[in-house]
């Protein structure tokens, strides 16, 4: 059918199950409007799903995987240097990229969940880097995709195309939760600073435009401080499981034994090896029994009383490894030695208190918890303890980035966000700032600032308004991550949107 996207070259970056559920729908559809597509895929399962299905044509489909399986190959003797890639990227340095990619940078098979230790030498991450620069400069030299489609922007081969892109002129688009309940934004840069909804809160908070949403926020507001409003992927942690729920558990990584033995390894990457997508039965082993011993510490550990502090800063921990902080905030990867240095910068008779990310718990080792829990003036509360509390009671966050820093705005508390991520930036209660060695003097000046004001509560009106105006309420993540059923017409109607704003057509 006739279409303004007739001819349009899109490439779909098809990834996991993602590209199952949401970018095979969006390639049907594209298609049917007559744009030619490109893919690029990552896991096998999700590739030889893209390459047996017939719905849709596509024009050139890479393997991702076979790439970082065998970089040498794929490079078949050309060479790149790290700042002729850089020069092309326009950035002076790789390796805060490169420390992104935690199939390369963390070891799965030395420890569950992920070690800390690099999984293959410098030289191998090196053959990868300049394999994914010469995949995606012949993208763009065969291909010439003139939009791209990615879920999100979790590690180097991702950075690195959305760099390359913002070079040659092309936008690369992503779906992001601006952490509004039910909401969904598209950002076109790794940082989360480019897009619509940026430019609009910006014009809003200087007054140059309206938003029809204005009531609306006005009651989201209300309503949250009414009632906390817990994210979606909220990890709850019920008291206990059923006789049911109990076999199941117990019969689950017996199960994943029967089909290691049984089914073909399509998930296998020779240069990375054990990953989390490759477990052999010694590994599936060792996963459930530290699962099951970090969870049991975790319930059982003797935390510092909650209501024996008196005034406190709250660091709240991050899910590791994810995008949110090593991607967006590299340099305060290592969660510990940054609690360390926030706690010695703390002034007056402040504490730390810190409280373990809710999803985290069976992932994250005693020996971290123990390590960090005796760190000088840290606090290490209970991670049962419901955070509205701990937001009512401290007088200021401090995080990488994170939900947290949107859940202290409701409550007019402020908060330093150490990382670059763009949309949280927007938000009135948060102020960057990166230089530890200067922190403690910016502590006492937010510790004196008041965020009492009709300024503030219209430009928190601001934030939400803008989400509202250019955001979708759908259940992205849910039918992302947990194959929930969604509207897909309108999620379509949502990217066509965006798709055309940016092609401008």
């Amino acid at each position: 059918m006739a279409s303004e996207f007739s001819n349009k070259r899109v490439l779909i970056f098809q990834q996991r199950g993602w590209g199952f559920r949401i970018g095979h729908y969006l390639a049907k559809r594209l298609v049917l409007e007559g744009a030619k597509i490109g893919a690029l895929t990552f896991k096998r399962s999700t590739h030889n799903f893209i390459v047996e299905q017939k719905e849709v044509q596509y024009e050139m489909i890479i393997n991702h995987d076979d790439i970082m399986s065998d970089p040498k190959s794929y490079l078949a003797g050309e060479h790149y240097s790290l700042e002729e890639i850089g020069k092309a990227l326009g950035i002076d340095s790789m390796w805060q990229i490169i420390a992104t990619s935690r199939r390369h940078t963390r070891s799965y098979k030395d420890k569950f969940y992920y070690s800390y230790r690099q999984n293959v030498s410098d030289e191998e991450i090196l053959d990868y880097v300049m394999a994914a620069y010469k995949c995606i400069k012949s993208i763009f030299e065969k291909f010439k995709p003139e939009v791209i489609i990615v879920p999100n922007f979790p590690d180097v081969f991702h950075i690195m195309c959305n760099l390359y892109a913002e070079q040659k002129g092309v936008t690369m688009l992503a779906i992001t939760d601006p952490r509004i309940k039910g909401y969904n934004i598209f950002t076109h840069y790794y940082k989360e600073n480019k897009g619509l909804f940026y430019d609009h809160v910006d014009a809003l908070n200087a007054e140059k435009t309206n938003s029809p949403n204005r009531d609306k926020a006005k009651k989201y507001i209300q309503e949250f401080r009414a009632q906390f409003k817990k994210p979606y992927f909220t990890v709850v942690h019920s008291g206990g499981k059923t006789f049911k729920q109990w076999i199941k558990y117990w019969l689950k990584p017996w199960y994943h034994i029967w089909l290691w033995y049984t089914t073909e390894h399509v998930n296998y990457i020779k240069s990375t090896g054990i990953s989390i997508d490759y477990r052999p039965p010694r590994i599936i082993l060792r996963d459930f029994f530290a699962s099951r011993r970090y969870a049991r510490f975790m319930d059982k550990y003797e935390y510092y009383p909650f209501d024996q502090i008196k005034k406190f800063v709250y660091f709240p921990l991050q899910f590791q490894p994810e995008a949110v902080i090593d991607v967006a905030a590299p340099y305060y990867s290592n969660q510990i030695e940054t609690a360390r240095q926030i706690a010695m910068s703390l002034p007056g008779d402040y504490t730390l208190v810190v409280k373990e990310h809710p999803a985290m718990v069976g992932l994250r080792s005693p020996s971290y918890i123990e390590k960090l829990a005796r760190t000088i003036n840290v606090k290490l509360i209970d991670y049962r303890i419901p955070t509205q509390d701990v937001l009512k009671r401290t007088d200021l966050v401090i995080s990488p980035n994170g939900t947290t820093l949107v859940e202290a705005a409701f409550y007019n508390k402020p908060a330093i966000q150490l990382g670059n991520l763009g949309t949280m930036l927007k938000l009135p209660n948060v102020f960057q700032h990166s230089d530890i060695t200067t922190i403690t003097s910016k502590i006492k000046e937010l510790l004196k600032t008041n965020l009492q004001s009709p300024e503030y509560e219209q430009k928190l009106e601001n934030y939400v308004a803008a989400v509202m105006d250019t955001g979708l309420e759908f259940n992205y993540y849910q039918v992302w991550e947990q194959a929930e059923k969604g509207d897909m017409e309108k999620l379509w109607q949502f990217y066509r949107a965006e798709i055309k704003r940016v092609l401008n057509i």
